[in-house]
């Protein structure tokens, strides 16, 4: 009797790839309540803004260590050109909003490693994939990664524009983290991994999470400034010594880490369907589309919202639900794949060499 074949399929870890699902949600949740956390009365804004960036860009880029493998030529050009593509988008759409004349596009087009807001990620990408065969020569990788990170950040005079090397120099140590645990093996199917994931596991988890929020808030209370997490500044910038920056930075790495781990503990590892699943294999495509969406909230969100707690952070909720969704769609991704998937085969010569890159 003839057996019908069975489609082809590919291993899909639910575990991680749920994770991603809510990491690219807080993604788009932050961006939206981004700019009104300022406003007088949205001291809660600030609050849950802190706490998201707590965690969503560092286990966000410590997922993309986690699932580096080796460092491909034709997949770091084919970030190059997709960067290249997308700094363009960018910079047309903020001459058309800003009106700016041809002159100004001109020049915004003629100065790409400059990145555009959330762009600056890509270029992490693209730097990381390169440098870390190196560091992973090293006896001590992570520890020296970190040290770079202390130095940029001490010196008065680095360059935090330029590639955005501040902020990927600052995130390189959870990258590198991410590739050191996969390597390892920790998060990979066996006894770690079940006591990670156990009813124990995930009520540590819980209350670890919550802490750590909770100290988050108090802190924002009293003063805490946002821009730490950005990564982006100088100690010298927020009035500190740099002993204390250092010390400052050394424990936000230190809480940031540990709430990755809390936070992936409670994370289920079965599947929500196929659609839902979608959602963590197109992430990249999300992060790259959301921007848009975001710049219209924010120019269109009546005051009475803005100014509102409450109603700000439930309507932005429920909003980078629904974007999420709809941006992760079969259609969406389809009709933005020339733009997400850019064909770099044409770049390459048609040499054996070829088919291993």
């Amino acid at each position: 009797m003839n057996q019908t074949p069975k489609p082809m399929t590919f291993s899909y870890d639910h575990w991680l790839g749920n994770y991603k699902v809510l990491l690219i949600f807080m993604v788009v949740f932050g961006h939206l309540i981004e700019t009104f956390r300022n406003l007088d009365g949205n001291d809660s804004v600030q609050i849950v803004y802190n706490i998201i960036y707590l965690l969503h860009m560092p286990a966000f880029i410590f997922m993309s260590g986690y699932f580096f493998k080796e460092v491909r030529p034709k997949r770091i050009i084919s970030f190059v050109v997709l960067y290249l593509i997308w700094q363009s988008i960018h910079e047309v759409y903020l001459a058309y909003v800003n009106e700016k004349t041809v002159d100004g596009l001109m020049d915004g087009l003629l100065h790409p490693l400059v990145p555009s807001w959330t762009l600056w990620y890509l270029l992490g990408i693209i730097i990381w994939q390169i440098v870390t065969p190196g560091f992973l020569t090293l006896r001590y990788p992570l520890l020296i990664s970190v040290l770079f990170a202390l130095l940029i950040n001490a010196n008065p005079g680095s360059i935090t524009n330029f590639l955005s090397l501040q902020k990927v120099v600052s995130f390189y140590p959870f990258f590198l983290m991410g590739y050191l645990v996969k390597e390892r093996g920790w998060l990979a199917d066996g006894r770690i991994r079940d006591r990670l994931t156990s009813p124990i596991g995930r009520l540590t988890g819980l209350i670890v999470s919550v802490s750590i929020a909770i100290a988050m808030a108090v802190w924002t209370k009293n003063g805490f400034d946002t821009v730490w997490l950005f990564y982006r500044d100088t100690y010298g910038e927020f009035d500190v010594p740099v002993l204390k920056g250092a010390l400052i930075q050394l424990f936000l790495y230190a809480v940031s880490t540990v709430m990755i781990f809390s936070v992936l503990m409670m994370i289920p590892h079965r599947s929500f369907g196929e659609r839902f699943d979608q959602i963590g294999i197109q992430t990249l495509a999300i992060y790259l589309l959301h921007s848009f969406i975001v710049r219209l909230f924010r120019d269109s969100v009546p005051p009475w919202i803005a100014e509102s707690p409450v109603l700000l952070i439930g309507s932005s909720f429920l909003l980078a639900l629904f974007f999420v969704w709809i941006l992760s769609s079969r259609p969406v991704v389809r009709l933005f794949r020339p733009l997400l998937s850019p064909n770099v085969n044409w770049l390459f010569k048609k040499t054996p060499l070829t088919q291993k890159l």
